[in-house]
Formats: structure tokens, sequence, C-alpha cells
């Protein structure tokens, strides 16, 4: 058997031959030409920087015999002397190069005027050191000197032009030979891709054939034609495979035939179940488009038919609200929003309450690709709360008439209006009277929730100023603050839009926050109010550095008859209605409340009241 291995490897070796040969001329080439370039313009290239540097000798020395006239003649000899060591210097680097004939000839003339300069120059040096001889010294140099001078210029200058000349004529022959040595290597390369690609198709042949017929049977198979049998006529790895995949196509037609009965069982059974759950059951996939509906769901919403299967939540479900609690996220932006996620429906003259559930469809790749919304029967509970609420009313109205009486027996007994009583009935009166007024406490607040709850209490609102409600709410709670030596902190900027409020709830639900953070805080503590706008609403929080809430309690802080005592309080409190009434109040105006704690840093209550836009004139 001629293997697909043994193939690929004649064929990746015949490349790879070509490939070395190829590299082999093509560095020949770039060789060659590399050492005629090294070989010619290494020493073109010394022989014009000898030039160069000669001619700026030459300017330095000119240029210390100017010093020599005008200043100090010693120490402008010595630089003097200094420039000719390296201008001779210079000269034995030039004729230690290669030389041409004519370079030669060039550096003999230069050599001989520059021995006559160097005479003269002495002579110079001579003549000046002679006092009065300046002028002559200064003759002496402009008709002895400066001819030999311009003639050793003349002569570098030539040297230097004979070996640019003889660069570009070495650049000439570089860029001949970099174009033979490049239309060998285009050709050489011509040759070895037709080789290649002579090669690459011959092989690819011997694969892609067997192949193609492979593929195209594997893709009848996946379209579910399992009844397919591959034949491929090579002795290789592809005869093998397609042998195999024979083998799979027989195992794949007996499990289709076992498994698509128990497919279509199970799910008929997860559609049954779903079908007879009491509780409506919404499928949704991550868009919002309508995957599955039992009939609770669908006589909740009052949708008839099956025409909405594939169809978006929103143009199913009437209530744009409801469809939006509905989708991907629907309870946790309400959530998020302090909102309580309760569906409230009017059903043949029946008021129905769901609470909505949801869970993710979760792929295995961790991608959300649905949601299951349960929509929880809250009825009972609500009509159990509402039954609750219209007996704690009715028994707090009824407890209100010997709450008086008993109160004004007390306060009769204290002031000894019938008779004297001693310390010892005093004080057992006094108790009597806290315990009475703490009942009369307790029955204000059940009636005034139960009045809220109901909707039977009137909102007196007016325009409220909330800077100056808030002074008001604290000037009673000055004392209670000093006495236990905590910092009470305000906040509030002087230009707030003023709010549409009952300004005698509104002042309660401060008073509550602060009388709860004082209550819950340590001595030494610290309380701060502030107020803000944000979208329109007023933004207030109470933070305090008390014991903090436990996350467990967060959730249920604002019901009633919930509260939340420290292991180490021994003083009675209220009954819990506080904080409950407060959010029907908040609610009441149009805003939200809620809390943020943590255990041992302390807590964050917020809440928020719509403003009221002004106008200026």
């Amino acid at each position: 058997m001629t293997s697909l291995r043994y193939k690929m490897g004649f064929s990746y070796f015949v490349i790879v031959v070509i490939g070395l040969a190829t590299s082999v001329v093509a560095v020949y080439n770039f060789s060659t030409l590399r050492d005629t370039f090294s070989l010619t313009l290494h020493d073109n290239y010394e022989s014009v920087r000898a030039a160069q540097n000669m001619f700026k000798a030459l300017e330095q020395q000119d240029n210390a015999q100017l010093s020599m006239q005008l200043t100090d003649i010693d120490s402008a000899y010595v630089r003097f002397s200094i420039y000719r060591t390296g201008f001779l210097a210079w000269l034995e680097k030039a004729k230690g190069n290669g030389q041409s004939v004519r370079e030669k000839i060039v550096l003999d003339r230069i050599s001989q005027n520059y021995s006559q300069y160097n005479q003269f120059s002495d002579s110079l040096y001579h003549l000046l050191q002679i006092r009065g001889q300046t002028r002559a010294a200064s003759s002496f140099k402009t008709k002895m000197i400066r001819p030999v001078f311009d003639m050793l210029k003349e002569e570098c200058f030539e040297y230097l032009a004979i070996n640019q000349d003889a660069m570009t004529r070495t650049e000439e022959r570089l860029n001949q030979t970099a174009s033979e040595a490049t239309l060998t290597v285009i050709t050489i390369s011509i040759v070895a891709v037709f080789l290649s690609l002579f090669m690459s198709i011959r092989f690819t042949r011997s694969i892609i054939l067997p192949a193609e017929t492979l593929t195209r049977s594997v893709r009848r198979i996946s379209s579910g034609q399992l009844n397919q049998k591959i034949d491929v006529n090579t002795d290789d790895e592809i005869a093998e495979l397609s042998r195999e995949f024979n083998k799979m196509t027989e195992r794949l037609r007996t499990y289709e035939q076992m498994n698509i009965q128990q497919l279509i069982t199970e799910k008929n059974k997860s559609e049954t179940i779903v079908e007879n759950i009491a509780d409506p059951v919404i499928v949704t996939d991550e868009h919002g488009v309508l995957v599955l509906m039992n009939q609770a769901a669908a006589a909740v919403f009052d949708v008839r038919g099956t025409d909405w299967h594939g169809k978006f939540v929103r143009d199913v479900v009437g209530n744009q609200n409801w469809a939006e609690i509905l989708e991907l996220g629907g309870t946790r932006r309400i959530e998020q929003e302090h909102r309580e996620p309760l569906f409230a429906f009017t059903h043949h003259d029946l008021k129905l309450y769901f609470r909505p559930r949801q869970a993710h469809i979760v792929d295995e790749h961790g991608t959300i690709r649905g949601v299951v919304t349960l929509l929880q029967d809250v009825t009972r509970f609500k009509d159990l709360d509402r039954m609750k609420s219209e007996f704690i009313a009715t028994v707090s109205h009824e407890l209100r008439t010997p709450l008086t009486s008993l109160s004004m027996g007390i306060d009769i007994l204290s002031q000894e209006v019938i008779g004297s009583i001693n310390q010892r009935q005093k004080d057992l009166l006094a108790a009597a009277k806290d315990d009475t007024e703490r009942l009369r406490k307790l029955v204000k607040e059940l009636l005034d929730l139960s009045k809220l709850e109901s909707g039977k209490y009137e909102m007196k609102k007016e325009l409220v100023d909330f800077r100056r409600l808030v002074a008001d709410a604290v000037r009673p709670l000055r004392l209670p603050f000093e006495e236990k030596q905590i910092l009470l902190e305000l906040n509030i900027p002087e230009h707030l839009h003023a709010l549409s409020a009952d300004p005698h709830q509104l002042s309660w639900v401060v008073t509550n926050l602060l009388s709860n953070a004082l209550r819950y805080t340590e001595p030494g503590g610290k309380v701060r109010l502030t107020a803000g706008e944000e979208n329109q609403a007023l933004f207030v929080t109470v933070a305090d550095t008390g014991y903090g809430i436990p996350q467990e309690n967060l959730e249920t802080i604002f019901d009633k008859f919930v509260q939340v005592k420290s292991s180490t309080e021994t003083t009675p409190g209220s009954v819990g209605l506080g904080l409950a009434i407060a959010r029907e109040v908040v609610e009441a105006h149009g805003g939200q409340i809620w809390v943020e704690s943590q255990i041992g840093v302390g807590s964050t209550f917020f809440f928020t009241i719509p403003t009221v836009l002004q106008t200026g004139a």
C-alpha cells in the first residue's frame, strides 16, 4: 500500500531540494556581489576620507599661520606643527591604499609641494620672530606661501575627484553585477516555482479526488441519508477512512431507529407537564420571542389560538410593563429599581396577583439561550394580608376608647384628684402611663398603616421646602443626639426644587429614619442626612455607623412587625411598624425607599420623592 505519508514525504522532499538549489545559486551570486563591493569600495572610501582630511588639515594650518601673524607666535606655531603631523599621517594613509598610476602621480606632487610649503612656513615663523618684520612676513606669505597653498588644495581636490570617479565606476560595475545576479536568481526561482507547482498539483490530485468523493458521500449522510455507502478506489489511509465511515453510518442508522421514538415521547412528556402546571408558565428565547406558553398563561393574558408561537412577547401581551418583566432579565431590572415584581390582573371580576420567578436556559458554553418565567399565584396571600390589615384596623379602632379611658384614669390618680397616694403607687401609675402611651402609639401606627394600605388616608399635599422640613423634624432630636454623644450631620443644598407632599407624613419619615439611626448607633458614632436631586426627584440618604443589618434581613426590613435587634439590646422598642409606614408614605408620594447595610460598618437608607419643576418669572 502506497500510503499518504509516503506521497507527502516524497513531494516535500522534491520541493525542499528545489528550494535548496535556488538558495545555493542565490547565495553564490550575492556572495560574489558582496566580495566585489568590499574589495573596491573600501580602498576608494579610505582614499576619499584621506583627501578630505588632508584638505581640512591644510585649512587648519593656514588658520594657524594667520594666528602667528596676529597673536602669540609660539602657541600658533605649535598648533601649526600638530596640523602638519595630521596632514602627513593622512598622506601616508593615502599612499598605503591601492593606487592607480594617476593617483600615484598626484600624491607625488602633493608630497613635493607640501615639503616646499613646510619650508616656507618655517621661514615665515623665523621672520615673524624678528621685530619690525611683520609687513615683510605678510608679503612673504602672500607671494610665496599662498601660491603653494592654493596648489596643494587643487591637488587634494584632484585626488578626491579621482577616487570619486573610481567609486562611480565601481557603482556601475556593482549595478551590472547585481542585475546579472538578480536575473539569475529570478530565472532559477521561476523554474523552481514551476517545478513546485507541478509536484504540488500532482500530489494534490492524488489526495483531492478521493477526498472529494468522500466529502460528497459524507454530505449526503449529514443531510440524513444514512443509507449511503462510501466507495473510494485508493489503497491508502482515505480508503481506510471510508471503511470506518461505512461502519459509522451503519451504527447511526441503528441508533436513529432506537431513539427517534424515545425523543418524541420525552418531548410530549415535557409539554404535558408544562401544560398541566396550575401556575402560568411562559418560555421565551434570548430575543424575547415566545417559545412555549401553557393554558394557564394563555388564560391570564387572554391569548387565544396558537398563532402566538414565534412572535415577540411584546406583540402578544397587551400590557408593555408585563411584557418587560417576561423578557430576559425583567425581574432583575425591577428589583434593581427597588420595585416589587408583582402582577395584578382582573379576571372575571376577580383580582388576581402573581409573583414572577425566572430561570435561564443555558447551553453548554454558558450562553443564555432563553428564559422560563413562572407566575406564582399569590392571590391567597394578598387576600390574607388584606384581611389581617382589616382585622388589625378594627381591633386598633376598638382599642382607642378604652386606652383613652385608662389614660384619663391614670392621670386623675396621679394628680391625686380623688385622694392622696404614696410614692410606690406613683411609680406604679407612671409605669402604667408609659405602657398606655406605648399602646396608644401602637394603635395610632396600626391605624395609619391600615389607612395607607387601603388608600383611605387622604394626603394633604402642598408645596414643601425640604430644607425647612428637615430643620423642623430634627429640632426635637437634637437633645437625644447630644445626650448619647452622637454627631448629627446635615448636608442639604440651599436651592432645591419644591416638593408636592404631605409635610406631616414626610416629616414623620425623616424623624423615623433618624430615630432608628440614633437607636442603633453606639455613643461616639455619626449619623449623616444628605439630600440632592437626580432625574427630577429628591434623593435623600440617612447613613449611620451603627450595628448594621444582616443581609438576610434586608429583604424583609420594610415588612410589618419586623424588627432587627442586636444581642445586647435590652430597651423596649417599637413593634416594627415604622419602616412599613415609611415605605407606604414614600410610595404614596410616587417615590421609592430601600436600604444598604454591612454588619459592623453601618446602614444607609435611601428614598426618593418626585420634585415640582419651578419656572421663574
